[in-house]
């Protein structure tokens, strides 16, 4: 008898401890790593590139971020940063493995969209779509498209003018709640990204 209360004592221990590192994933570390990626990725781009228009355009990007996080520096904690407040909402979403896609829309009507794609086993993906508006996040839309979603940055990759997107893209990947990479897009650099 005493074997089987600590059997069920170790077993329920164990689904606490399951839920709380769930719970207990630090936002501000991911926050920070977050933009430290998505600087370094700009950064990269201004370095690699003997095109002197899109390295002004990166430059600027670079300069823009900073304003577009209300931070001085990348690795600055601003709860009340647009990227934090979208970890926040959309954490009750997250699996240990997904991607988060940062598709802004500027122009005479500036339109903040992140998307969430979360891979799934079967050749699935799920997909949320995140809007921001007034300065909160809503999900707008949820939905199943029929592929095993997997980045990788040269695929998606073209040269300035040649590709696709109309505004810049970075997509993000997070496994266990760790950065693991952040790729900035300048518009017309990204071969079509299908979200559907």
């Amino acid at each position: 008898m005493r074997k089987l209360i600590c059997c069920l004592i170790l077993f329920c221990s164990c689904g606490k401890y399951t839920n709380m590192n769930r719970h207990n994933i630090d936002i501000d570390k991911i926050f920070k790593d977050w933009n430290v990626a998505t600087s370094n990725s700009i950064l990269f781009g201004i370095t690699s590139t003997n095109n002197e228009q899109q390295k002004a355009l990166f430059e600027n990007r670079l300069k823009a971020l900073k304003s577009y996080l209300e931070i001085n520096d990348y690795e600055m904690l601003n709860t009340n940063s647009i990227r934090y407040e979208f970890l926040k909402e959309s954490m009750k979403d997250w699996k240990d493995k997904f991607y988060i896609i940062e598709a802004n829309k500027s122009g005479e009507q500036v339109s903040i969209v992140s998307y969430i794609l979360l891979p799934n086993e079967n050749s699935t993906s799920k997909i949320l779509k995140y809007e921001n508006k007034k300065g909160a996040w809503t999900k707008i839309e949820e939905y199943t498209a029929n592929f095993s979603f997997e980045f990788e940055k040269k695929k998606y990759s073209t040269a300035f003018g040649k590709g696709e997107n109309h505004n810049d893209v970075i997509v993000t990947f997070i496994e266990n709640g760790h950065i693991i990479s952040s790729d900035y897009f300048l518009f017309s650099t990204m071969k079509s990204l299908e979200l559907q």
